[in-house]
């Protein structure tokens, strides 16, 4: 994305876009809610102190020139390699117009003491989808957050699915817990979805809460649940889960 190239000279790493916009049927039907560039790093084995370092330095620098850009980084708990995401909104597309005239100053920190110690570096945009989302602002230094590849068949079920699910859980007066995005550009490998649920802290992660299914249930009966359930799985090709820790020293998640 063009903002973050310009703040973390991510020219240097040889980042590709894949500009896989979604479907105008989509953009017509559903509310249109804010954009959130993600940017997830893949950092070189044993460079994890440096790649912090660096990043320190950068942000440092780009406070200090009173740069406006916020952003919340976060560090992947599980999985292959070791891996860092930055999260940044954007209100519209028009902001990858805009340039930081500040964020130049601190470009060949980035570019010496940040690019060396990644491995690889992707970027993608996602969009927040309001209709089903939770209102406020996310709050918590963990998240949950549950990745959905769907199949070329019956993947148009899901967010039919999502939305009733939603709808009868409201009913049972359980106000929306996560955050649905839609994945506006995507490479072959990347998922349709995600939704983010967030933790004030790991311990909160063990308070025991009803589940999505036990839920609809008791609202709906049994033979409702089975219904939805299976159009939901049905729709999925693939589906994974991973949990996140916000980095604060490395974030600037407000101005």
């Amino acid at each position: 994305m063009k903002r973050l190239i310009n703040y973390l000279g991510l020219c240097a790493l040889g980042l590709v876009l894949s500009w896989t916009i979604s479907s105008p049927l989509k953009a017509q039907t559903e509310p249109q809610g804010h954009l959130m560039s993600v940017t997830e790093f893949t950092v070189k084995p044993g460079h994890e102190m440096q790649f912090r370092e660096g990043i320190k330095a950068w942000k440092a620098c780009y406070l200090e020139n009173k740069g406006e850009w916020t952003w919340r980084l976060w560090n992947r708990q599980q999985g292959e390699g070791n891996v860092y995401v930055l999260a940044s909104d954007m209100a519209n597309w028009a902001e990858m117009d805009k340039t930081d005239e500040k964020g130049k100053n601190c470009q060949m920190l980035a570019m010496n003491m940040i690019n060396p110690h990644v491995e690889k570096a992707t970027n993608h945009i996602t969009r927040i989808q309001p209709e089903i989302s939770n209102n406020n602002p996310l709050e918590g230094e963990i998240i949950r957050v549950g990745f959905y590849k769907l199949n070329t068949v019956h993947g148009y079920k899901m967010m039919e699915v999502v939305k009733e699910v939603e709808a009868i859980r409201k009913k049972a007066g359980i106000s929306i817990p996560g955050y649905w995005y839609s994945w506006v550009t995507a490479d072959p490998e990347s998922p349709d979805y995600h939704v983010v649920t967030g933790y004030k802290d790991f311990a909160a992660m063990d308070i025991v809460q009803e589940g999505v299914w036990q839920t609809v249930e008791k609202t709906a009966g049994k033979a409702k649940r089975d219904e939805l359930q299976a159009a939901f799985r049905s729709s999925l090709e693939s589906s994974w889960t991973y949990i996140y820790k916000l980095d604060k020293d490395l974030s600037r998640p407000s101005k």
